[in-house]
């Protein structure tokens, strides 16, 4: 918003007069415009900027607070700090205090942290298992450093966070590991970025009598996104504040996506109330974002989650258009080409578009699509689908049936025998198997029959079985005369690559996530129907485009993960494979908090409200739901959004008849919607049914107010409101009365 323009909700956090506050805001809101004029006017009031501070998430939300901040602060500015700035302050403090031990906080490097923890594994896990450890090496080291650091954002640490990552007995050595790595940086003096807030709580929460040195210092705390903290945080909060001053919390628990990182529903919801108990609870239910269209959506999905709070999202911009549209594609990527073509002619830019996608994996034939088709585009991770780890004994194998292989110094030549070897893993030891490609990579050809001449002795009856099934698949390869789609689906069915990659992966998403990348990378070539030195060729010259248009070209589209879209926006945003396997994504024994139906829920909601004009949700069409039932069923989450209900309410909106007749069910939501927008229509339509809400839900009666549920007996419930009065009720007579 610009200049001193606000809205009513903002006003009155503006105005707030002091006290403890909570404030939810709904994506788009204008928090950021609120909170600087809240400082604005409490630095008018006389309250020195040294006593104010203000809490962001990030870096980058923190620098734009503070450019937003200068021109309308005339002097001295309150200090801006993310939470590990102000722990790596509270550290140095502590340093020169003697509370805490002399350490470089400079965080270390992630290579140096995954040497250490590997060295801790190869310590601490059990003798039987290590062979088996050692051969999934990367997907244990990572695993095991997730664990370090989900086990820092708890105060009772490593054994709370076995514990609530439901791992099994055979990660318990995960306990030593934690404690074997601490072990070794306490002992270097060095820290982790985690550990910059981490150790500094970990001493006041055992040593309490130290935080009045640290904590009581400011008039006025502002914390943004309350939603994502986690326990060590919220922790520090509570001496930073010191049992003084205010502390003002702004967030939405619609938007908490980030339980891996320790961040629950609850602080906001709960907790914030329990330690800071509030003066005033604010709302910032208007957004600026989107429409109509995409708040009605959003509202109705959204209202399925129990663990919310009671805020309802109006468009603030009547003129903002927001379309949605349900597309059924089962070619996803030759419609993300065609549509970015058609919005290139149109003149729109490709920079103003986003896919959001929910698994990686997803996203490898749309980047396929666009590097076939030479549209540039950004992506997020850190490789391009063609980077990929799982595909580098593809590669290997066109390198191989190419005669390329042949062309590589020696070096290079054992590295790719052992990855081809050892994808998937073969279980024969390291010791064993690198000589024996060390050999083979000082010949420039025959090296199948090579490694068939030379099977080790000593080996099991299984190993020496693998081992020669992939001397004669290699000897194939060779002298191989096919297409590349053929090499590498002889390949993957020969070794049952698949399945093999899906027992190595430490996660059943990791494992899908890298089978569905190397399907998409075959079904890609066997379009192009060249044999592999031409696709290889052409393979090549995609990667070397792509890596020019990433330097030069300024108008790209984004590719990212709807969990690292949280916070940005786009004029359009594209969903992709809205299936019910994909979204909500439901991992087994994956190595993550559970991905709840409510979390998965937050996740959607996220993407789909990252949208300015245009909302694009892709799911699979009639005939791909009855070719494979199971795998293309759309998303329920399309259903809950009500899509056709929420474009008919935006249009009467729009026209404003008087009388509106249909024959789409009309929920209370969209009658609500209407009041909150000064448009009450008559109305001939069918009633949608109210879902029944579960024990503990909370719910809007609107002459009572809000309650939450506390008991069902058959058809009647009990419902205890915010007066503190318990009632009972007919279902059938309190639905009519739910807002």
């Amino acid at each position: 918003m610009a200049g001193d323009t606000l809205t009513s909700e903002q006003r009155a956090i503006a105005d707030h007069p002091g006290g403890h506050a909570k404030i939810i805001a709904v994506a788009g809101s204008g928090k950021t415009t609120a909170l600087l004029h809240y400082v604005k006017n409490r630095l008018n009031a006389g309250i020195p900027a040294a006593q104010l501070l203000v809490l962001m998430y990030n870096r980058s939300a923190r620098e734009d607070f503070d450019r937003r901040m200068g021109p309308l602060v005339d002097s001295h500015t309150p200090s801006v700090h993310t939470f590990h700035s102000v722990g790596y302050r509270l550290y140095q403090r502590m340093i020169a205090s003697g509370h805490i031990p002399a350490a470089s906080l400079s965080p270390l490097p992630q290579t140096t942290v995954q040497l250490q923890i590997w060295k801790a594994i190869e310590g601490c896990a059990p003798t039987h298992e290590l062979e088996e450890i050692r051969e999934r090496k990367q997907s244990e080291i990572e695993a095991a450093e997730f664990f370090i650091d989900y086990s820092k954002t708890l105060l009772s640490g490593e054994h709370s966070a076995l514990r609530e990552l439901k791992l099994g007995d055979e990660y318990g050595y995960f306990l030593q590991v934690f404690r074997n790595f601490e072990q070794w940086r306490r002992s270097q003096g060095a820290v982790t970025y985690a550990d910059l807030i981490y150790d500094p709580v970990k001493l006041l929460h055992a040593k309490p009598e130290l935080s009045p040195q640290y904590g009581g210092h400011y008039q006025d705390i502002l914390v943004d996104e309350y939603q994502d903290i986690n326990e060590i945080q919220h922790f520090l909060l509570r001496v930073l504040q010191g049992g003084n001053g205010n502390v003002i919390a702004i967030g939405d628990p619609d938007q908490t996506i980030y339980e891996w990182r320790g961040s629950k529903p609850a602080f906001l919801l709960e907790l914030f109330d329990q330690d800071f108990p509030p003066s005033h609870i604010y709302q910032l239910s208007r957004t600026f974002r989107y429409g109509h269209q995409l708040s009605l959506a959003a509202n109705h999905f959204i209202e399925n989650n129990r663990d919310r709070a009671d805020i309802f999202c109006v468009s603030a911009d009547t003129e903002r258009q927001t379309d949605i549209e349900l597309v059924s594609s089962d070619k996803e990527g030759r419609w993300l080409v065609e549509h970015l073509r058609r919005c290139q002619k149109q003149g729109q830019s490709l920079a103003d578009t986003a896919v959001l996608v929910r698994l990686w994996s997803i996203a490898a034939p749309l980047e396929l699509a666009l590097l076939a088709n030479s549209i540039p585009y950004h992506s997020a991770s850190r490789n391009t689908v063609l980077s990929r780890r799982e595909l580098r004994p593809l590669f290997w194998s066109l390198n191989i049936a190419s005669g390329r292989f042949s062309e590589l110094p020696p070096k290079r030549r054992q590295q790719g025998l052992y990855e081809w070897l050892t994808a998937p893993h073969v279980r024969i030891p390291r010791k064993v198997l690198e000589p024996l490609c060390a050999a083979l990579a000082t010949r420039e050809n025959g090296w199948g029959k090579q490694l068939l001449a030379q099977l080790p002795e000593g080996l099991s009856k299984p190993q020496t079985k693998r081992l020669r099934q992939r001397a004669e698949l290699l000897i194939q390869i060779e002298s191989w005369r096919g297409h590349a789609g053929e090499l590498l689906r002889r390949h993957i069915g020969e070794l049952e690559l698949l399945s093999g990659i899906a027992e190595d992966a430490f996660t059943r998403q990791q494992g899908e996530e890298r089978q569905q990348t190397i399907l998409a990378f075959c079904q890609y070539l066997d379009t192009l129907k060249q044999p592999p030195t031409e696709a290889l060729a052409h393979l090549q010259e995609l990667q070397r485009q792509h890596r020019e248009g990433e330097r030069t070209a300024a108008d790209a589209i984004q590719i990212t993960t709807m969990h690292q879209a949280k916070g940005l926006e786009w004029d359009q945003v594209i969903i992709p494979t809205l299936t019910q396997h994909n979204m909500p994504y439901q991992s087994q024994r994956d190595f993550s908090t559970p991905a709840s139906m409510e979390s998965e829920r937050r996740l959607m909601y996220v993407a789909m409200t990252r949208a300015k004009s245009r909302l694009f949700l892709l799911a699979p069409t009639e005939a791909a739901k009855l070719k494979d039932p199971d795998a293309a069923q759309p998303s329920l989450f399309i259903q809950e959004m009500q899509l056709p209900l929420s474009k008919l309410m935006t249009q009467c909106l729009r026209e404003r008849p008087e009388h509106i007749h249909t024959d789409i069910p009309v929920s209370r939501q969209a009658l609500r919607y209407l009041e909150a927008c000064d448009y009450t229509p008559e109305l001939t339509a069918p009633a949608a049914p109210v879902r029944k809400p579960a024990l503990g839900e909370g719910l809007h009666h609107n002459k009572l107010g809000q309650g939450r549920v506390l008991k069902w007996e058959d058809q009647r419930i009990e419902v205890l409101f915010s007066d503190g009065k318990a009632r009972r009720f007919d279902w059938d007579t309190l639905a009519r009365y739910l807002v």
